[in-house]
């Protein structure tokens, strides 16, 4: 008697390891995604504060990522390449370094745009280029909440499952009073 696989039992193994597969896929590709929408909010992060300092330097938000250079800087930690946006010197086109070591064909567009409104007047945003899933993030620059919108039924079903990740806490320092001091404690007693 021969042993071995019969075309059975190799049958039965494929089509195991092809449901396998239909289960990790999806869940590769959302945390994939998942991970890039992170470091893209950790990127606007760091732009809202380089915006932050340029206007208080200069009295006025920058519509230039040229004039940002020197106070943002992209990551390299987060293997992401920039390049100006030609025509356009408010926006930047940031893509992903791929594991060949090449940037990858999709990226986002990272945009510096002025807002009217009192209560947020200058919005970062960035825009998802070429991915599995159309959202764009925005970000007020004086929430300093990042917001996903889609742009389609597959970015409102990203968006949806990914805006929990973008709540955090804020930390707000206040400066504590004399009445407060360690030592004032010690003489009221």
């Amino acid at each position: 008697m021969k042993k071995g696989f019969t075309i059975k039992a190799l049958l039965v193994l494929v089509v195991v390891i092809a449901c396998f597969a239909a289960v990790a896929f999806p869940r590769y590709f959302w945390e994939k995604e998942k991970a890039r929408a992170l470091a893209m909010d950790a990127i606007l992060s760091d732009a809202e504060i380089a915006q932050d300092y340029f206007m208080r330097l200069n009295g006025h938000f920058s519509q230039d990522w040229a004039s940002l250079t020197r106070y943002f800087s992209v990551p390299a930690v987060l293997n992401v390449t920039a390049s100006a946006v030609e025509g356009s010197p408010a926006e930047l086109y940031l893509a992903f370094i791929g594991p060949n070591g090449k940037p990858e064909t999709d990226g986002y567009i990272v945009s510096l745009q002025e807002n009217l409104s009192q209560e947020e007047p200058f919005l970062l945003s960035a825009r998802r280029i070429g991915g599995r899933f159309n959202y764009q993030l925005d970000r007020p620059m004086l929430s300093g909440q990042t917001i996903c919108r889609g742009q389609d039924e597959k970015g409102n079903m990203f968006c949806e499952h990914f805006s929990p990740y973008l709540v955090r806490e804020h930390i707000r320092f206040v400066p504590a009073s004399l009445e407060d001091t360690p030592e004032n404690a010690r003489a009221d007693k």
